[in-house]
């Protein structure tokens, strides 16, 4: 009876220890990205551009892609001259990144005190850039993005020029 009770007590140790030491390491290193939009200062008959974001998705090493978590957030782009809008921080893999994609749901402007809905080509906006993501530190990128005016008022489309930007903090 001792033997059975000893045999099994040695059994739940051996994996309890082993659930740990999988999950020690099985679970990726991970850093903390903070993502913000901003816009440059603009002119002309459009006054305001309301977006919709409802995901981002970062492209890393070797096409491989890794959500973003972000809850939709509508914010007017023209009242972000100068400012920055913080759409989260989320832990993602550590990583070289290339690549940011946003899925705008809704794009709506002010064109000489008219609203119209915007279309958005795919539904989506991909920024090209490089950042990294260490293991227990913090990234920031910001999104700078200026839209086209010509494009708006023209065609209601949404055709923004983005370029991204990597700040990382002191360590």
């Amino acid at each position: 009876m001792r033997a059975t009770i000893a045999a099994v007590a040695i059994a739940v140790v051996a994996i309890v220890v082993v659930g740990a030491a999988a999950v020690v390491f099985l679970t990726a290193p991970s850093g903390s990205l903070v993502v913000g939009v901003k816009d440059a200062p603009s002119t002309g008959a459009v006054s305001h551009i309301y977006l919709t974001i409802t995901d981002i998705t970062l492209q890393g090493s070797g096409n491989s892609s890794t959500t973003f978590k972000v809850n939709a957030t509508t914010f007017d782009l023209l009242a972000l001259q100068n400012v920055t809008k913080l759409l989260g921080k989320n832990s993602v893999p550590d990583g070289n990144y290339t690549m940011v994609r946003f899925g705008i749901t809704r794009a709506i402007a002010t064109v000489s005190g008219t609203n119209v809905t915007l279309t958005v080509p795919s539904g989506q906006i991909k920024v090209p850039m490089h950042f990294t993501v260490a293991s227990g530190k913090t990234t920031t990128i910001v999104l700078d993005i200026t839209a086209d005016m010509t494009a708006i008022s023209a065609s209601n489309s949404l055709r923004p020029t983005v370029t991204g930007e990597e700040t990382v903090p002191p360590s």
